[in-house]
């Protein structure tokens, strides 16, 4: 029985396939009226045959990740029998010369006396968005290493990387506080110049209506908006009218 529901699955590339919820087969080919009944009638030990196959992939699919895990393991452990990972504060400025720091376990080498980075997810990267007391005392130390060709970094004790992490949080709600203090302060200095703005304008309607005669108020250049026209810019002028309305004047150049 076996042999013949291989030959079927075999033969119309016989798949498990779900509609609805419902489990059921997917059947490719046109299979004569007799083949259909046969498929009916074997149905279940079709279906049965599939999933037992699709256990048997996944089992080995299994098996070949945990070979490859235990690789993995086994070559990370013989790197940290090697490597001289070292705790370091990291210091970074690209090309455009926007610094960055951070927190991260290196790879020292001792020949080139520089800086690789850990292998294996070992790094267990930190990044501090503000400057600190203990990050500027640590980069005033002479015993920086290159790490890369955008970096430099000194290597820290635990008491060290406890204190920069420590000052984060204060470090995070001055500079919350500085950013929400500017935040007002250009609120203000832009309210005082609309303001100002304001009180200069309404200004020039009062000597408007007082003089009776039209008092300018603003003056652009921009693009010619009349195609007819032989130039390229058009002079435009604002004025307060003395019946409180704004009158608007172009002029053309050429």
């Amino acid at each position: 029985m076996k042999a013949k529901i291989d030959g079927l699955i075999k033969k119309f590339k016989i798949e498990l396939a779900y509609r609805s919820g419902q489990e059921g087969l997917a059947v490719r080919g046109k299979p004569s009226a007799a083949e259909v009944a046969e498929l009916k009638a074997l149905k279940g030990e079709i279906m049965a045959e599939l999933k037992r196959r699709a256990a048997e992939r996944e089992a080995e699919i299994e098996v070949a990740r945990a070979e490859v895990a235990a690789r993995l393991e086994q070559k990370k452990r013989e790197y940290l029998a090697t490597a001289d990972l070292r705790r370091c504060l990291v210091c970074r400025q690209d090309e455009f010369l926007n610094v960055t720091w951070s927190i991260a376990t290196l790879s020292y080498n001792a020949e080139q006396d520089c800086y690789f980075s850990a292998e294996y997810g070992l790094a267990n990267y930190v990044a501090l968005e503000h400057v600190t007391a203990t990050m500027e005392k640590i980069s005033q130390r002479k015993d920086s290493k290159f790490y890369g060709l955008e970096c430099v970094a000194w290597e820290i004790t635990d008491e060290e990387e406890k204190a920069l992490l420590a000052e984060q949080v204060p470090a995070k709600e001055k500079a919350e506080k500085e950013a929400a203090e500017a935040a007002e302060r250009k609120a203000a200095e832009e309210a005082a110049q609309k303001a100002a703005a304001d009180a200069a304008r309404q200004a020039k309607f009062e000597e408007a209506r007082e003089t009776g005669e039209p008092v300018l108020l603003q003056k652009w250049s921009e693009p010619c908006n009349d195609p007819r026209e032989e130039c390229s810019l058009d002079i435009v002028q604002q004025y307060a009218m003395p019946d409180g309305s704004v009158k608007t004047e172009r002029n053309h150049t050429w």
